[in-house]
C-alpha cells in the first residue's frame, strides 16, 4: 500500500484536481461579476417596479450562492493542499527510511567500488556537480521579453560584454605584435575593423585577402582603361570622317550648278563601269559549243525587228544618266498618247 500511496506521481494524480478547483473558482467569481453588469444594465431599461423587484432579488440570490460556493471552494482547496502536504511529508519520510535499509557498510562498499572501477565497470563519483545543465532555445525565446526588462539580466550581459571585450582586445594585440613594422597604417587600421567583426581572422589571412581584392580592382580598372581607349579611337575616327564630310560637302557648296551635275554624271559613270565588270568577272556562265550553236541558230530566226524592239544596244558614248532621261521622256509621251486616246473613246 506505501509503494502505491506514497509515490510522486500518485501524489501528483490525486491532487491535481486542486488545479481544477481553484480555475472553477475563478470562473465562478467572472461569471457573477458578468450578471450583477447585466442585471444593473436591464433595469435601467425597464421602468416597472415589480419587474426590477424581482431582478432585484434575483441579483440577491446569485450572490448569496456565489458567497457560499466560493466558501466552500476555498475549504476544498484548503483540504487538498493540507492533503498534498501530509502526502509529501509521508513520502519523504519513506525514502529516507529506503536509504537507511539499504546503506551498506563502509568496508565492504569501498570494496565492491574498488573492484568496479578496476574492472571498468564504473568511474570514480563526484561529491558535487561542477555544472550547470543550460536552458534550451526555445525555452529562452519564451523568457526573453521578460529578460530585458531584468536588471540582473542586463547587469550580467554587459559583464559578459566587458569579458568579450578583454579577451579580443588581448587577441589583437598579440595580431599586432606579428605585423611587420614597414605596413601601412591605412592597412593596420583595416585589419582592426575587421578583427573587432571576425576575431578568428589572422593578419596573414586578411593580407591576402586585401591582396585578392586589389589584384581583382586592378584587373578592373585596366578593363576600363581599355575600353576607355577604344572608345576615344572611335570617337576621333568618327571625328575625322565628319571633319572630311563637312570638307567635301563645302567645296561641293562652292561648285556651280553645271560643275555640280557633271561630278554628279563622272561618279555614277565609275561606278557603273565598276559594277558591269564585276558582274561580268564574277556571273561569267560557262557555254559549251553545242549550247551556242542551239542559241546562234534560235536567233537566226528572228528578224533585225526583234533585236531593234527587243535587245538593248550600247551606246557607250552617251552619259548613262543622259539614256536615263531620255527613256522617261519617250515613256510620258507614250503615256500621254495613250491618256488622250482614251479620254477622246
Amino acid at each position: 500500500m506505501e509503494n502505491y500511496l506514497f509515490n510522486l506521481e500518485k501524489i501528483k494524480d490525486l491532487t491535481s484536481s486542486v488545479d481544477t478547483l481553484q480555475a472553477n473558482l475563478f470562473q465562478l467569481t467572472e461569471i457573477s461579476r458578468k450578471a450583477e453588469y447585466y442585471a444593473k444594465s436591464i433595469v435601467q431599461q425597464f421602468t416597472d417596479k415589480n419587474f426590477k423587484l424581482q431582478i432585484n432579488i434575483l441579483t440577491n440570490l446569485i450572490n448569496k450562492v456565489k458567497i457560499k460556493l466560493e466558501n466552500i471552494t476555498q475549504d476544498n482547496i484548503k483540504c487538498f493542499l493540507g492533503f498534498q502536504e501530509a502526502l509529501i511529508k509521508k513520502y519523504k519520510e519513506t525514502y529516507l527510511k529506503k536509504l537507511k535499509k539499504l546503506k551498506l557498510n563502509t568496508e565492504n562498499l569501498s570494496k565492491i567500488g574498488l573492484s568496479l572501477i578496476e574492472n571498468k565497470n564504473i568511474s570514480k563519483t563526484l561529491n558535487e556537480i561542477s555544472y550547470i545543465p543550460s536552458i534550451e532555445v526555445n525555452q529562452w525565446i519564451e523568457i526573453l521579453d521578460s529578460l530585458k526588462q531584468n536588471t540582473i539580466f542586463l547587469r550580467f550581459i554587459k559583464r559578459i560584454q566587458h569579458h568579450y571585450d578583454v579577451i579580443v582586445n588581448d587577441r589583437l594585440q598579440v595580431e599586432f605584435s606579428k605585423i611587420p613594422k614597414n605596413t601601412d597604417l591605412s592597412l593596420i587600421k583595416n585589419f582592426e575593423k575587421d578583427f573587432r567583426e571576425n576575431p578568428i581572422i589572422s593578419f596573414k589571412e586578411f593580407q591576402q585577402i586585401a591582396d585578392n581584392e586589389l589584384s581583382q580592382q586592378e584587373l578592373k580598372r585596366k578593363k576600363q582603361i581599355v575600353t576607355r581607349v577604344r572608345e576615344r579611337e572611335e570617337f576621333e575616327k568618327l571625328k575625322k570622317k565628319q571633319n572630311e564630310q563637312k570638307e567635301t560637302y563645302e567645296d561641293y557648296l562652292k561648285l556651280s550648278n553645271r560643275e555640280f551635275e557633271r561630278r554628279i554624271r563622272k561618279q555614277s559613270r565609275v561606278k557603273l563601269n565598276k559594277i558591269t565588270k564585276k558582274d561580268v568577272e564574277e556571273k561569267k556562265i560557262e557555254i559549251s559549243e553545242e549550247i551556242s550553236e542551239k542559241i546562234e541558230k534560235f536567233k537566226s530566226k528572228f528578224n533585225k525587228s526583234f533585236e531593234e524592239k527587243y535587245l538593248i544596244k550600247k551606246d557607250e558614248e552617251k552619259d548613262p544618266i543622259d539614256l536615263i532621261r531620255e527613256r522617261k521622256s519617250n515613256k510620258d509621251k507614250e503615256y500621254k498618247h495613250f491618256k488622250d486616246h482614251f479620254k477622246k473613246n
